[in-house]
């Protein structure tokens, strides 16, 4: 479960995983991880320090687990940095390709610069996403302007309800992205609390439910949210691809720095190990055997952690935004009270043709075919 900010006051709980999965510092998680497993291995062994002597003093099991951790950050590494050359493949194109991908990061911009009174629009994502934010909260502000003169009284209490909630969206989003700067996860952390696929919903169930009673104002200031609300998904997605490429390039190059040492260090246990030169001490029932073979097999872990920390939060954001468009894959939002219900849906048209109404329909074409072409012979 991964806890939504703004949703409601998060107890204790909910603010640690929310600081595991996404906002915390990557590295600031690992070393979290690997003193858990620490002091997991020396609770463990002054719970049960007989068991634990009696594990750690067959070298050949010991010898064989420090082996299997040495040949698999080996492994680790090789397979990482092989998947990081193939998606870096990708940004080597073409002079063409080059021109296309900036034609159309431009004609993307520009679709926002019509709504903007200004030469264009900002060049940062966080400044961006922001002024999106703005046109968005100003839109269904003046939708609920307009519905305010409509003789409809249900339509002007769910513009207006659209519009409050919308606003305080728009304000707990431009929070986030205040001072935010791109690299940083506070960019893609606005679009994942901001919710626009409810809103989005919304505006085309207004288009489709009250269509009929709008006029020509009130339908224009409906599709320009809609498009506006298109623009800003687009936008979400496309710099979520850019993290993933940024986080996953950070990820191979500190799994290099990281796998080194624990490689050196892991094949010197190895050999501390056989040679047995440790002595028969024990303090508060803990020998150095234990504390050297404890820290040693941590140290080891760095890299599958360190791997670990970054996927915990790369599935956090996919399960963030698996919506995509007013596709609706969770509760909140405030907008509940706008979904359909079963006894809401009227087909427009019952006589749905049938496989044999539509077989039929062909064999007749087929037939006044042959009747043509025999009159014109």
């Amino acid at each position: 479960l991964i806890p939504e900010e703004g949703a409601g006051p998060l107890s204790l709980g909910e603010r640690i995983t929310h600081w595991v999965l996404l906002k915390g510092e990557r590295m600031a998680v690992t070393a979290i991880l690997l003193v858990g497993v620490l002091i997991t291995l020396l609770v463990l062994s002054t719970i049960r320090p007989v068991d634990m002597y009696a594990l750690l003093n067959d070298t050949n099991t010991i010898q064989t687990l420090f082996n299997t951790l040495l040949s698999g950050m080996i492994l680790l590494v090789s397979v990482v940095v092989s998947i990081n050359s193939i998606v870096l493949s990708e940004e080597i194109t073409d002079i063409e390709h080059q021109r296309e991908r900036i034609d159309a990061s431009i004609q993307y911009r520009g679709q926002i610069e019509e709504f903007i009174e200004g030469d264009v629009s900002p060049a940062r994502p966080a400044e961006f996403l922001r002024a999106i934010l703005k046109i968005i909260d100003q839109q269904s502000s003046s939708l609920a302007d307009i519905a305010a003169e409509s003789d409809n009284d249900q339509f002007r209490d769910e513009a207006e309800t659209f519009s409050e909630n919308i606003t305080k969206e728009a304000e707990r989003a431009g929070e986030t992205l205040t001072n935010a700067r791109f690299g940083t996860f506070r960019v893609l952390l606005a679009g994942l609390n901001y919710d626009y696929s409810w809103q989005l919903h919304v505006a085309r169930r207004f288009d489709r439910k009250y269509g009929d009673d709008l006029d020509d104002e009130e339908k224009a200031a409906i599709e320009d949210i809609v498009e506006t609300l298109k623009v800003f998904a687009t936008g979400r997605e496309y710099f979520k691809s850019l993290y993933y490429k940024r986080e996953f390039a950070h990820l191979s190059t500190r799994l290099l720095y990281v796998s080194l040492p624990a490689i050196v260090i892991t094949s010197y246990v190895l050999l501390a190990l056989d040679a047995n030169l440790f002595p028969e001490v024990s303090f508060f029932m803990l020998t150095p055997l234990m504390v050297f073979v404890g820290v040693a097999y941590t140290i080891a872990l760095v890299p599958y952690l360190t791997l670990t920390a970054y996927v915990l939060r790369a599935m956090a954001v996919t399960l963030r935004t698996l919506a995509s468009g007013p596709f609706i894959l969770k509760h909140g939002g405030g907008f509940e009270n706008f979904d359909w219900e079963e006894d809401d849906i009227e087909v427009s048209d019952p006589n749905i043709p049938t496989e044999e109404d539509e077989r039929t329909a062909d064999e007749r074409t087929d037939d006044q075919q042959e009747e043509s072409k025999r009159a014109s012979d």
